[in-house]
């Protein structure tokens, strides 16, 4: 494909995304806004963090009442473990973002190497897998007397396609009292799928950005954890910010806001044992609050350890985030 065929090719790309009433992060991703909650999700660094097994599920629903609008579900597991004096982490992740005529599902399996620093971990983590990209080209809908492309557009896919490619990220991350600090690629490779013999598509690097502190205030029951994610392919960019109060180390509710995009409003408890359950509501800031009445968030998590000794076998998560 030639240089200005790739130019064409990603404005019908992006004009068929447009056609579908879905305006979104211009990156294949989905979104969260718990993150604090998932942020191996964004850097494969920091699984392992809890120091024990866990196992996530998150479900996402965008833009409630928009047709085609994006839906994501997550689920990874992670755990900690030691080769003799080194300390490591394993984990393996699932993702399916379904927005409009796209589908991004990727499958990676997540490793970090871990430096003890003072009280703290250092850690450096990658996330390899394979990312399959589906183009429902049979769903395509072009208005009659579009000025831009027409039923006959070789640069559009008349029929499904889907395709698998490599997918690769890099991260470091840094914890030690409540702080965390941490920075990550993902698609480091820029995965590329050939869709039908005209179009090429491939997923631009990644960079994101997060920390978060745990403050204990006067009354020991209660903490204040701030926290930020900024993530960027360097053409645009998406920055959260959030605040949650946690009561008793087990209740905690919260505000986030999403620069250009959203208030959201988090709440959640530490049902059993190891077991956690979520909640977020985004109220739309942009005009795509003129036909949704916001986005819907839910994840279960738990928490355990495998453990023989019945004296050390009791719960223990020394913080949320």
């Amino acid at each position: 494909m030639t240089i200005s065929n790739r130019i064409k090719k990603r404005f019908a790309i992006g004009v068929l995304f447009l056609l579908t009433n879905v305006v979104a992060y211009a990156q294949f991703d989905g979104q969260t806004t718990q993150y604090m909650f998932n942020i191996f999700g964004h850097n494969p660094a920091a699984i392992g963090e809890q120091q024990m097994i866990r196992v996530l599920g998150m479900q996402r629903l965008q833009w409630i009442g928009v047709k085609n609008a994006p839906s994501t579900t997550d689920f990874s597991a992670n755990m900690p473990f030691r080769i003799k004096k080194t300390y490591h982490a394993a984990g393996i992740r699932f993702s399916n973002d379904m927005f409009g005529i796209f589908t991004n599902q990727t499958v990676n399996a997540l490793y970090a190497y871990k430096f003890k620093i003072g009280d703290g971990f250092l850690s450096l983590g990658t996330n390899l897998g394979f990312v399959n990209m589906t183009f429902k080209g049979d769903s395509v809908y072009i208005p009659e007397g579009s000025d831009y492309h027409s039923e006959n557009d070789l640069e559009i896919p008349k029929t499904k396609e889907s395709k698998v490619a490599f997918d690769m990220g890099l991260g470091v991350y840094y914890s030690c009292k409540g702080l965390e600090v941490g920075f990550s690629v993902l698609h480091l490779t820029e995965p590329t799928v050939q869709w039908g013999e005209n179009t090429e598509f491939y997923l631009t690097r990644l960079y994101t950005l997060n920390a978060g502190y745990r403050f204990k205030l006067n009354n020991p029951k209660f903490h204040l954890q701030p926290s930020l994610m900024l993530k960027t392919d360097f053409v645009s960019w998406q920055l959260d910010v959030s605040l949650l109060a946690e009561y008793n180390e087990r209740f905690w509710w919260g505000l986030a806001y999403r620069v250009q995009d959203a208030v959201s409003f988090l709440l959640g408890a530490k049902v059993l044992n190891g077991l956690m359950i979520g909640y977020s509501y985004d109220l739309p800031t942009s005009k795509i609050i003129r036909v949704s009445s916001g986005s819907h968030e839910l994840f279960l998590s738990y928490e355990f350890k495998l453990n023989l000794d019945k004296k050390d076998s009791k719960y223990r998560s020394v913080r949320i985030l």
